[in-house]
């Protein structure tokens, strides 16, 4: 599998990225130490509808709320199924 910037997935499907795209660009990031010493207090957050980046040396990781991720997914979904027909 060829990995692809996201860059390259905004102009190959601009449509379905470019929310997701533009959401990632303001959030705040915490390293892995930073989220793990203020965890209680960052975990309220998500609980209330708050995302972050979570850098590493190892990758970047998004920590975001469980529904907002399904609601994402689910219009990304029905948006493609409906641009096929």
């Amino acid at each position: 599998m060829v990995e692809q910037g996201l860059w390259e997935l905004q102009v190959a499907c601009s449509n379905h990225v470019t929310p997701i795209y533009n959401s990632i660009l303001v959030m705040e990031k915490f390293t892995v130490e930073e989220f793990q010493s203020d965890f209680d207090n960052l975990m309220e957050r998500v609980e209330q509808g708050e995302s972050f980046i979570i850098t590493s040396e190892y990758g970047d990781a998004v920590m975001t709320p469980y529904d907002e991720t399904i609601k994402e997914v689910v219009r990304i979904h029905t948006e493609m199924n409906n641009d096929a027909s």
